[in-house]
Order: structure tokens, then C-alpha cells, then sequence
């Protein structure tokens, strides 16, 4: 049972880095289109190719992304804490 919970800490982390790394991918991205016609489709969503979409879904992303990864580290610390314990 502890090791289900320690595996699904470590796939939400992966997760979170995922999420992590595609919000800096949306951030940094390069191509910009004045009037938002054009866009790209990160994590199943359509983002117009401006600046100020671009910069704030990336910036959301990647605190998402920062956000699981902590919640996931905390989560495994834990286990790892009362597992020690217990011997």
C-alpha cells in the first residue's frame, strides 16, 4: 500500500514537471502574431500567439506545474517520514 502511494507521488511529480516544462515551452515562445489569429495548442488548449496571452499561460503553467511537483514532494516526505518511524 505504501508503495502505491510513494509511486503516485513520484507520477504527479512527473506531472508537474510536464506541466512545468510546457508553460516554460508557451513562455519562451518565439513566434508572435499582432491580431491573435494565429496560436499554438499546449496541454489542450488554444493560446492566441501574443504577448500578453503567451506570457500569462505560461506563467500559469508554471505554477502549476511548481505547485504539484511541492504537493508531491511533501506527500512522499511524509511517507518516507512515517515509514522510518515505524522500524
Amino acid at each position: 500500500m505504501k508503495g502505491l502511494k510513494f509511486s503516485g507521488g513520484l507520477l504527479i511529480f512527473v506531472i508537474g514537471l510536464y506541466v512545468a516544462s510546457q508553460g516554460y515551452s508557451t513562455y519562451t515562445f518565439s513566434a508572435r502574431s499582432s491580431d491573435g489569429s494565429m496560436g499554438i495548442n499546449k496541454l489542450g488548449f488554444f493560446i492566441p500567439a501574443t504577448d500578453s496571452h503567451l506570457h500569462t499561460t505560461g506563467t500559469i503553467f508554471v505554477c502549476i506545474g511548481l505547485a504539484l511537483m511541492i504537493a508531491a514532494s511533501c506527500m512522499m516526505y511524509l511517507i518516507l517520514k512515517k515509514k522510518r518511524k515505524q522500524r
